[in-house]
């Protein structure tokens, strides 16, 4: 009788080549990762209040009752609100720390707000920056059209 040896294994020095080839690789990447960081905070930030405009301009339609954003630049903040017979701040939310307002411009008292049909009643534009000093700018258009520029 004939006996088949049939382990098929690694050995130590092919293990450690492989960790050492992956330990390289890593080496690399994540000084690379992190120089794209700050593009992808700002651009995932841009995006969230992007969303939370379209928010407020949704609210608008569905509860037939004025609502809005305001932004605070000197927090780095910026609240939904609703506006009835009494202002209500819905939510607050606060910038990442690399991330600030740099420029807030068409929008009286920082905000926008949108009526019933879903239209701004004012038009304007929100420019964020990052530690890196790039820069992306939130455009609301008095059709209640919102549009991100790089």
């Amino acid at each position: 009788m004939c006996f088949k040896n049939s382990n098929k294994s690694f050995t130590i020095i092919e293990l450690l080549i492989v960790i050492g080839i992956l330990s390289i690789l890593f080496s690399i990447g994540i000084p690379a990762f992190r120089a794209y960081q700050p593009a992808l905070q700002l651009s995932g930030t841009v995006r969230e209040i992007t969303t939370d405009i379209r928010y407020a301009e949704k609210m608008a339609v569905n509860e037939q009752i004025n609502h809005g954003v305001r932004f605070s630049t000197s927090s780095n903040q910026y609240q939904i609100i609703r506006f009835g017979a009494t202002e209500e701040v819905l939510e607050t939310k606060s910038l990442p720390d690399q991330i600030s307002f740099c420029q807030i411009s068409g929008l009286s008292e920082s905000q926008v707000v949108f009526n019933p049909y879903g239209a701004a009643l004012e038009s304007g534009s929100v420019v964020l920056i990052n530690n890196r000093n790039t820069t992306t700018t939130i455009t609301i258009r008095p059709s209640g059209f919102v549009k991100i520029i790089k």
